[in-house]
């Protein structure tokens, strides 16, 4: 496992400091054709490639919107798969719009726009 941590100190969520005892995880998908963490993660650090909208979560409200979850798995720029942490695992994220935050870990599936395998 290539496991990364560049933590989002600038997002709203990480400076509200809020604490969770973690229950479970929560697995999302981005939903987007984009398979690289850079779009997400950020700022580079010379393995993530450059965002060129700047439009990362390292921000206080990415795209004006309350969102942050723990970890992230994509592709690098070498496209290489890596797993980024980006909270601490017992930091409450805002990832499921309800309770589940106060409870689970979040992370997003960063891939291209086709079939989620269903193999574990």
């Amino acid at each position: 496992m290539n496991l990364k941590k560049l933590i989002f100190t600038e997002n709203e969520c990480y400076k509200a400091g809020r604490k969770i005892q973690p229950k479970g995880i929560m697995v999302h998908s981005t939903g987007a054709n984009n398979p690289y963490l850079r779009r997400y993660v950020g700022p580079d650090d010379g393995l993530l490639g450059q965002n060129q909208y700047n439009n990362h979560w390292n921000q206080h409200r990415p795209s004006g919107r309350q969102v942050c979850v723990h970890a992230f798995v994509g592709k690098l720029k070498n496209g290489t798969i890596a797993s980024y942490q980006t909270l601490p695992w017992d930091h409450r994220g805002w990832h499921a719009g309800g309770d589940a935050n106060n409870s689970h870990i979040g992370f997003e599936i960063v891939r291209p726009d086709r079939a989620m395998s269903t193999a574990v």
